[in-house]
């Protein structure tokens, strides 16, 4: 079971399903609810079986609930802040005992709820509306959600995307003069790297031009802030103000890949998660267990959490490129089968870490129209050898298949800013976030 490795640095109050739990100031909420020991944040849709968190970067559903009247958030996305409400949803009775759960054990082979008593009069009525209940996601909102004036506004450089690939380009960009924002979706910026825990410092050559340049104000970072789309020459951004249509720039997209998914019986337990993901918590100061499975891979960063987390959380490294059969468990891991050539073995654990290889995040490229090239490692973004995609937007790191290696990620970014700069003669100038303007949105962007 996760637990916190020592006391919250800024600790405040958060309320879980009616009972108090201590957090720390700003870091994501699930963070906050494992390191009370609430692995189990979510029920799946159609089934209801228990969920937790495996990516803690909004790509899965393992962490969703009700956050302060409002269904469906994202809790490793969102900063924990004094006084916050978070309730589990889609259940009937409570998260420990959800009477719905009992569809899983009715239907143990799967079930196609469409065509379930389908062309018996009275009865498909009955059991569609069963089954909308079923796979319901919360209530709606507790109070009607006001609409928010959008701005739009100029920007000079806009990254998109925290990650080392991101901050390589946005500091080389802001040496160079241009004036650069970087947003970011996640609480706090970094990306893999605060995953890498203390082999951070091997990123020293991403980390200390970024930092710098961040301090100077040569750059500026909005955490919690979402590229919604590119339209042409405009970027649409949402952000806890609201919407945003950034104009007239450079945008450059630079987003975190996906992690990898293995097939085997109990993949979804909660407590299977990337090894990365583990990484991420313990940065938070949180351990995904007392004993954990890892199965490293060539990402790094299963090694790294091995030796972070040394004398706080036992780890069974499985050797040989072992396979692994299925989990134990139910609500949490509580073992692990593998198999190791041709023999089996059962490991007690109660956590199970994959580094399995990693998709491009392509998503945001190929809505702005860019080409994509299947290869191994997912659907990569087709670029120019200088990393542009077409007129105003650039593609940087692993998203066009640069390897997460130090050297790669600055002479790529390196190259990407070098062609932006010889694009251009002159910067335009940028107002910033906090100045925008209003102006006539169309209203489907409102």
């Amino acid at each position: 079971m996760p637990f916190r490795a020592h006391a919250p640095q800024q600790r405040i109050w958060i309320s879980y399903d009616g009972k108090a739990l201590a957090a720390s100031k700003g870091e994501p909420v699930a963070a906050s609810l494992l390191a009370a020991g609430r692995l189990a944040i979510a029920r799946s849709t159609k089934f209801h079986r228990p969920r937790g968190p495996a990516c803690l970067r909004g790509a899965c559903d393992g962490c969703l609930a009700r956050v302060d009247g409002e269904p469906n958030v994202m809790t490793c996305m969102v900063p924990a802040h004094d006084g916050m409400t978070i309730d589990s949803q889609n259940t009937l009775g409570s998260k420990n005992l959800d009477l719905l759960r009992v569809t899983d054990w009715f239907f143990p082979h799967g079930m196609n709820h469409h065509e379930l008593l389908a062309g018996i009069p009275g009865a498909q009525g009955v059991m569609q509306a069963f089954a909308r209940r079923v796979a319901g996601l919360g209530r709606l909102p507790s109070t009607e959600l006001r609409p928010r004036q959008a701005h739009r506004r100029h920007a000079d450089v806009v990254v998109v995307g925290c990650g080392p690939a991101g901050m390589a380009v946005a500091s080389a960009l802001a040496a160079s003069g241009r004036s650069v924002e970087v947003v970011d979706d996640a609480v706090r910026g970094g990306g893999g790297l605060r995953a890498l825990s203390g082999e951070r410092s091997l990123w020293s050559k991403v980390d200390a031009p970024f930092h710098a340049s961040v301090s100077n104000q040569s750059v500026v970072v909005r955490s919690s802030t979402v590229a919604g789309g590119v339209f042409g020459e405009d970027l649409l951004v949402v952000g806890s103000a609201g919407a945003e249509v950034v104009t007239g720039g450079v945008v450059v997209p630079a987003p975190a890949p996906h992690d990898g998914v293995a097939l085997f019986e109990g993949n979804d337990v909660p407590g299977v998660m990337s090894a990365r993901a583990a990484g991420l918590l313990l940065a938070e100061g949180v351990v995904v267990g007392r004993r954990a499975v890892v199965i490293a891979g060539s990402g790094g960063f299963g090694r790294a959490f091995a030796r972070a987390s040394a004398g706080l959380c036992e780890v069974v490294f499985a050797s040989g490129a072992p396979q692994v059969l299925r989990v134990r468990g139910n609500a949490a891991v509580r073992a692990v089968v593998l198999k190791e050539g041709d023999v089996e073995r059962e490991v007690a654990a109660d956590a199970l870490l994959l580094d399995e290889p990693r998709a491009p995040a392509y998503e945001l490229c190929l809505q702005a129209g860019a080409q994509l090239e299947h290869q191994p490692r997912g659907f990569v973004v087709k670029t120019d050898e200088d990393g542009r995609i077409r007129d105003r937007l650039w593609a940087v790191g692993e998203v066009k298949g640069t390897p997460f290696e130090p050297d790669a990620i600055l002479e790529d970014a390196g190259r990407v800013a070098r062609a932006i700069q010889s694009s251009r003669s002159a910067p335009k100038s940028a107002s910033p976030p906090a100045t925008a303007t209003k102006s006539n949105v169309p209203s489907k962007m409102k």
